[in-house]
């Protein structure tokens, strides 16, 4: 059973500056977390994790303007307090989908904690926002007449910043991982985690400051082994040169090639860049995975691969004689398709996805058990052209990917419509007897999209 972390920032929370009340976020909440089940019902295991930068920064405020009348809130307790009350709605909202479908299973929200070093030079430049949106204006007199520290936040308007260290590991991990392993859906790593150091006897100790919760929900991932990270966010894709007529929307990319977007200024500090080097780390980190940024209204379609900026692990360079590269094309029609059970095979061998297409109609297309499908050439006239994606595959990875097929699949030519002819997975007829025909969909992904497969 695979493993996926979802983190849903603090902002995705509060929509607008209109609807920013505890009835309005655990709207938003409950709005969001049909496609979390519909995960759990695919067999996902589950960790949810969620950002708090506004929610912190209203409790800072409320400390602020109360100083005369109670104790201030210092930061890692306002984090925790946003842990117990974005966790319950979590919990609530989860809790609610399942009995509507239905459905039990344990939902526990658990408090977490982010061991950060106090030497990390985060805390003599802070630069993590939290709170709301300000004028420039509104801003710049409450940093005179309270101390604050502010910067504009990717073009969205000026907010406060606060120390933003680099987590070194999550406290929780192993008793994550035993909740998985009892079926639980977990929500945790909320706001980052809490703050903390650790003296030299094991004592540990609350730091005055908010981790970033793309990076600790991407440490939390490796450490888990996942297969999975995904981070919803406001787009339907990442961008470079966003705002310019150079704009370019990103669907694949590899982890060098996210680094290198990164070293050239090309996302939002306090925005997409903590998002797109969380999810290059964690995959250069974790063999096999995947890591993609999305819109949250567009979890299904990134499920299916067919939205969302996918990351994957910098394919191994191949050999390269005077007559070229070794690699090979490969067509995949299933569960090796972006974003699908298997694709954590392509990563793994070093492929790159290089378009969608469509085969000549020569192949016709059964579900096996509802779990993949199998494509058979047919030559009686009857044939479709079926969905596929062509992927660059290194020609050492091409054996680790058959060998992880299903019995009955194989690696074949494929002709596609365009006229050209690839390699591919097809199946064995032998293998489709008893089996449901689904030709009519035109493609795995489609039958998915109806209800079908698993």
């Amino acid at each position: 059973m695979s493993t996926a972390i979802v983190a849903f920032g603090g902002n995705a929370l509060v929509t607008d500056a209109e609807h920013d009340s505890i009835p309005q976020q655990y709207d938003t909440v409950s709005r969001t977390v049909g496609p979390l089940i519909d995960m759990v019902e695919q067999g996902w295991k589950l960790v949810v994790s969620h950002g708090n930068g506004p929610q912190v920064g209203f409790i800072l405020r409320r400390s602020e303007l109360a100083k005369d009348e109670v104790d201030p809130v210092p930061v890692d307790y306002a984090v925790a307090d946003t842990q117990g009350a974005i966790g319950y709605m979590f919990v609530k909202a989860l809790h609610n989908e399942l009995a509507r479908r239905g459905l039990s299973r344990p939902v526990v929200a658990l408090v977490t904690h982010s061991v950060v070093s106090v030497d990390d030079p985060a805390f003599t430049n802070p630069t993590k926002p939290v709170g709301s949106f300000l004028t420039e204006e509104r801003a710049r007199a409450l940093a005179e007449n309270l101390g604050w520290t502010i910067a504009e936040d990717a073009g969205r308007g000026w907010r406060r910043t606060v120390a933003s260290p680099r987590p070194t590991t999550i406290l929780e991990t192993d008793v994550i991982r035993r909740l998985l392993d009892d079926g639980a859906i977990v929500i945790a790593v909320g706001g980052g985690g809490i703050p903390v150091a650790l003296e030299s006897d094991g004592t540990v100790v609350g730091v005055e400051a908010v981790v970033d919760k793309d990076i600790a929900s991407g440490l939390l991932a490796h450490e888990l082994g996942a297969d999975l990270l995904l981070i919803p966010t406001g787009v339907a894709r990442v961008a470079i040169g966003f705002g310019t007529p150079a704009e370019t929307w990103l669907d694949t990319i590899t982890v060098r090639q996210a680094r290198d977007y990164i070293a050239s200024g090309q996302f939002g500090k306090g925005s997409m860049e903590p998002k797109v080097e969380a999810v290059a780390d964690f995959v250069a980190a974790t063999p096999g995975s995947v890591g993609v940024i999305g819109a949250a209204e567009e979890i299904p379609a990134i499920l299916a691969g067919t939205s969302g900026t996918r990351i994957v692990g910098d394919a191994t360079a191949p050999a390269v004689d005077e007559k070229g590269s070794d690699a090979v094309l490969l067509a995949v029609n299933g569960t090796l398709m972006r974003g699908l059970k298997l694709s954590p095979n392509m990563a793994a061998a070093g492929a790159t996805f290089l378009r969608e297409a469509t085969t000549e109609p020569v192949y016709r297309l059964w579900t096996i058990n509802d779990e993949h499908p199998a494509m058979i050439r047919v030559t009686d006239g009857s044939g479709v052209g079926v969905a596929v994606e062509v992927w660059e595959v290194p020609a050492a990875g091409l054996a680790g990917i058959l060998l992880a097929e299903p019995p009955g699949l194989s690696i074949g030519k494929v002709n596609l419509e365009d006229g050209s002819t690839v390699l591919g997975v097809i199946g064995e007829p032998a293998l489709v007897e008893g089996q449901r025909e689904i030709t009519e969909f035109g493609g795995w992904r489609a039958y998915t999209a109806a209800g079908g497969g698993v």
